[in-house]
């Protein structure tokens, strides 16, 4: 067994991070994660785009935080640091950019740490992306980002994890309000609003299938999506959908695939 697989607890157990590195074309999954991920794109062919332009728009969105003049980042449940994530696209154009990634999941934090040893800018932090009152008094945060100046949230997939019954719009008010003004917070979300019947029926089979290796995921509509930035600017153009947030040369990825629909986007401002 290879040194990757003997610092993962039990690797016959498909894990959420692993399967999405899979999906993302990484090298940080084994056979338990692809098989798992194999069954998942059997009920919706899309899955796998669907993480691409997941990932297409962390990169647009923190590009575009960079050009604002952000060099500090807190990626909440980040899965693996891979794959061209926060921190590359940050201190690829500006070396000074500080990330710090956050997960629940013990063995992508434990992964993740591994994955960023020798990066000192980019650090892995085990913790719950719905208790923003513990991140951002941790030593572990703190230590690496100054809570006085504008930071840049990132909270690709993170949403789809807060049912409506948790107050998923007070979760995104604390981090608003933890946040110094200038600074942003790039969200996205999974939805059906746009798909066809026969799509819909494989997001809701997907949801199921995924069942045993995460918690509950949840879909929302666009106004769902807006309401969860309410008291922020929304950056132009607003809640799109991923692949139409402003999209970018060498940043973007080709749209033709039924996934299209199937997430929304968007940026905002806390003023």
């Amino acid at each position: 067994m290879s040194a990757f697989e003997t610092a993962h607890l039990d690797p016959g157990t498909p894990n959420i991070a692993r399967i999405y590195d899979y999906y993302l074309g990484g090298a940080f999954n084994l056979p338990a994660d692809r098989d798992r991920a194999d069954r998942i794109k059997s009920v919706l062919p899309g899955m796998e785009m669907l993480a691409r332009f997941n990932r297409g728009f962390l990169r647009r969105s923190v590009a575009f935080m960079v050009d604002q003049g952000i060099t500090q980042f807190l990626d909440l449940g980040s899965g693996l640091p891979t794959a061209g994530n926060t921190h590359e696209v940050a201190q690829a154009r500006d070396p000074r950019a500080k990330v710090v990634y956050v997960d629940y999941e013990p063995v992508a934090a434990a992964l993740g740490a591994e994955i960023l040893r020798d990066n000192p800018d980019a650090v892995m932090v085990e913790g719950d992306a719905r208790r923003p009152d513990e991140l951002f008094a941790d030593p572990r945060v703190t230590a690496v980002l100054d809570l006085d100046r504008p930071l840049g949230v990132v909270m690709t997939g993170v949403m789809v994890f807060v049912g409506d019954h948790e107050d998923p719009v007070g979760l995104m008010k604390a981090y608003r309000d933890a946040c110094a003004p200038g600074s942003y917070i790039a969200l996205s979300q999974l939805t059906d609003e746009c798909a066809d019947p026969e799509t819909k029926v494989q997001v809701h089979a997907m949801v199921e299938a995924y069942k045993g290796v995460i918690e509950q995921l949840y879909v929302r509509d666009r106004a769902g999506v807006e309401a969860l930035f309410d008291g922020m600017t929304l950056v132009e153009p607003g809640v799109t959908l991923m692949p139409d947030w402003n999209p970018r040369p060498g940043l973007d990825i080709p749209t033709l695939s039924p996934a299209h629909g199937l997430g929304y986007a968007a940026v905002g401002r806390v003023d």
